[in-house]
């Protein structure tokens, strides 16, 4: 099934991208592109801002004693290749989770179900923060003058929705229902093939769960560093319009981001929401009373930072970057702590 829904999906975002592309006067965003000049190199900073939380955020989704053997610069090159390989492969995060989990295990050897255990964590903790980070924008969309309305309630919804999802994706970690579901299969199912897959799950369920009830202050660190990474997004794209001649306000650029992210989420199902981002862009700056053409030129220039920061990633990833650690590997009985 994923193997003819993939290629659904990438068609789909290829005729966003189409659209988005005739619905504007493309002259023009080749002539913002030209006006960026240097500016990009601030652009590029401004995201490695948003990298540089992210690994943060991630770094106090680990227990303790588990983060103690990995530096923030350690795990930002770790996320950069997982990253660089969520989108170069046909699997998505599929592809760049196991890759992250890899290298943990490999270069510091943390457990496979130790790294990702903290994957799902880290993208659960940055996923309520994006909650937080979006629910300022969305008040903002109601202040904003000549904003269409039918937009500005569209993207509340969007929001809502999003946040209940998430929130429920919490609970599911947090109260137990994931082992309750494995419990019954196990007992529906003794002899299943599938009982070493169900093991593993229900390791991986005891150490998410162990980790909120016992780390409750890491869990909202990781809130916050994955929050201020969404800050530093507005950043980025403060600096991309500032080049481009174009001077919005602190609230206009925070609902753009906002909106902008919550578009990206929506279109997680579309390699890299190619087309959805640019189509999305182009919608927003519309609906704001801007021109359209600079909601594209946005999205061009992120392509192109996205792209290079790929390399980098592909780059870490087969070089020596990484030099092995020895530490002592933690009991199995510490590790369902």
């Amino acid at each position: 099934m994923s193997k003819i829904l993939k290629p659904l999906f990438f068609l789909f975002g290829v005729g966003l991208f189409a659209w988005a592309v005739r619905a504007v006067d493309f002259s023009d965003v080749t002539q913002h592109l030209l006006t960026l000049g240097w500016g990009f190199g601030l652009v590029f900073l401004a995201y490695g801002l948003v990298a540089y939380f992210d690994a943060r955020s991630w770094q106090f989704a680990f227990k303790p004693e588990e983060a103690a053997r990995l530096t923030t610069f350690a795990l930002w090159k770790v996320r950069t290749i997982g990253e660089a390989f969520n989108a170069i492969t046909p699997f998505g995060s599929l592809g760049g989770e196991p890759v992250k989990a890899h290298f943990l295990k490999a270069q510091y050897e943390l457990g496979y179900k130790q790294g990702l255990a903290s994957q799902v964590v880290a993208r659960t903790t940055l996923m309520l923060s994006l909650i937080l980070f979006m629910i300022p924008g969305t008040v903002f969309l109601f202040q904003i003058e000549g904003i269409d309305e039918a937009f500005a309630t569209g993207s509340a919804t969007g929001l809502i929705t999003f946040s209940v999802l998430i929130i429920l994706f919490l609970l599911f970690q947090t109260t137990g229902c994931l082992s309750v579901l494995v419990g019954w299969f196990d007992r529906s199912f003794p002899k299943s093939e599938a009982r070493p897959a169900v093991d593993h799950l229900l390791a991986l369920c005891t150490m998410m769960s162990g980790y909120y009830r016992n780390h409750p202050r890491r869990c909202l660190q990781s809130i916050f560093y994955g929050w201020l990474g969404w800050v530093a997004g507005v950043l980025e794209l403060y600096f991309t319009l500032y080049f481009f001649g174009v001077e919005l306000s602190w609230m206009e650029l925070w609902t753009i981001e906002a909106i902008l992210q919550l578009v990206r989420v929506g279109s997680f199902f579309i390699p890299l929401s190619l087309g959805a981002q640019e189509a999305g862009l182009v919608v927003i700056f519309i609906a704001m009373g801007l021109a359209g053409n600079l909601g594209l030129a946005v999205s061009l220039v992120r392509r192109i930072r996205e792209l290079i920061w790929i390399g980098l990633g592909l780059l870490l990833g087969g070089s020596a970057a990484f030099k092995p650690v020895r530490v002592p590997v933690e009991s199995p009985r510490t590790t369902l702590k």
